[in-house]
């Protein structure tokens, strides 16, 4: 209730005089009249009476965040306008919010709180102890999370974005892990001899499609769910080019798959490899298609890299089969590296780097600007030493 007194005046050691007043559990000075603080509070009043009109208009006076964050989520998915992985990942990521914050009512989600959350995810909210999540897992974390606030300031359940202007935790790397960094960068791709032992082994070891399948991945950078989508209608034999513009979706039942478009627009291209992978190419396809005389596949959709078990005929291979294949490879044929199937993206930029510009690698990898791609390009040894031919020829004369 407005009171003469609210408008009080203030004035300072040196004669100059401000205004201030208190209204809803706040004060607010340094007003240089009396007509500007009183704009204020009707400012402040109008806002205030509009979030109790909201709160009036919300179907559940004081819902949880669970029963929100599920409202947001169909809402998200009725959009339809991300793949099935992005829909699937962000579910595991409610899962962990309303194991945290799901029972809280939603009003009690201010931005202290908030903040205060992702110091303590940080540090222990893994196990709620001791081990906290890494960096990319809690920035996923905020990112639901704001994508949820600003739902609700849309639906008008709340008036505010409560994620504005929380502050996220700094990830500092202790002296033996920046360390380990240094020695782990050539973890994350071949040489051009561990390339060939991987390979040759995989042409003994492995069936057909798998080992073909290898050699597509490293010799185009392709990401795994775009060269499961591969059919034999997508290769341009002509011009020794393959047609990059899907991707294959799977969820947990071999038969239940998905084909969605590339991750963007940038992606869909055509790479261009060598005649000796064409052929192989070519003799997978034969081969699939003799088996399909005497075999009845499972899908009609032909596909080149499926499985031959029987029960799955046909069907292409889920990712983690991949992975795991890829894996024991690397491991059976020497090579000491923790190796899966997006570093064979690493892999092809690491050995193209030298014979070719960023602006021809974007247009391999799919990459939208050239920035991405700089991230897969490792030096390699022999560009390392590069720079001491300067040094050798003063040392020389």
């Amino acid at each position: 209730m407005e009171t003469q007194d609210r408008f009080k005046k203030k004035i300072a050691a040196n004669g100059q005089v401000t205004w201030y007043f208190q209204a809803f559990r706040t004060t607010r000075r340094g007003f240089k009249s009396k007509r500007a603080a009183q704009l204020e509070y009707l400012k402040m009043k109008k806002q205030q009476k509009e979030r109790k009109k909201v709160r009036k208009n919300t179907i559940d006076f004081n819902p949880t965040f669970q029963e929100i964050s599920n409202q947001w989520f169909e809402y998200y998915r009725s959009l339809n306008e991300q793949k099935r992985a992005t829909y699937d990942k962000k579910k595991e990521i409610l899962k962990t919010l309303n194991r945290w914050i799901g029972e809280k009512e939603l009003e009690a989600l201010d931005s202290d709180y908030l903040e205060e959350l992702l110091f303590v995810l940080k540090e222990r909210g893994i196990d709620g102890e001791a081990k906290g999540y890494a960096k990319n897992s809690l920035q996923a974390l905020r990112q639901t999370l704001n994508l949820i606030f600003k739902y609700c300031v849309k639906k008008k359940i709340l008036h505010k974005n409560p994620m504005e202007g929380v502050r996220f935790p700094k990830y500092q790397k202790t002296v033996e892990e920046l360390k380990q960094s240094l020695y782990s960068v050539n973890q994350k791709y071949l040489t051009k001899d561990e390339l060939q032992t991987v390979l040759n082994y995989a042409i003994v070891n492995e069936d057909l499609p798998m080992s073909t399948l290898f050699h597509v991945l490293f010799y185009t950078g392709c990401r795994i769910g775009e060269a499961l989508a591969i059919q034999p209608q997508d290769i341009d034999f002509e011009n020794n080019e393959i047609l990059f513009f899907k991707q294959i979706s799977k969820s947990s039942k071999a038969k239940d798959f998905t084909v969605e478009t590339t991750k963007t627009i940038s992606s869909a291209r055509r790479v261009v490899v060598t005649p000796f992978l064409m052929e192989k190419l070519k003799r997978l396809i034969y081969y699939l298609e003799e088996m399909k005389r005497t075999i009845s596949f499972q899908i009609e959709e032909p596909y080149l890299f499926v499985y031959l078990g029987e029960g799955k005929q046909g069907i292409p291979f889920r990712r983690d089969y991949v992975n795991t294949h890829i894996k024991r490879c690397v491991a059976r044929a020497g090579i000491d590296k923790p190796f899966h199937t997006h570093l064979t993206r690493h892999t092809m930029t690491s050995l193209c780097a030298s014979y070719c510009s960023l602006d021809v690698l974007k247009e391999r990898l799919g990459h939208t600007d050239k920035s991405t791609s700089e991230i897969y390009r490792h030096i390699t040894s022999t560009e390392k030493v590069s720079p001491l031919n300067a040094f050798l020829s003063i040392e020389n004369t």
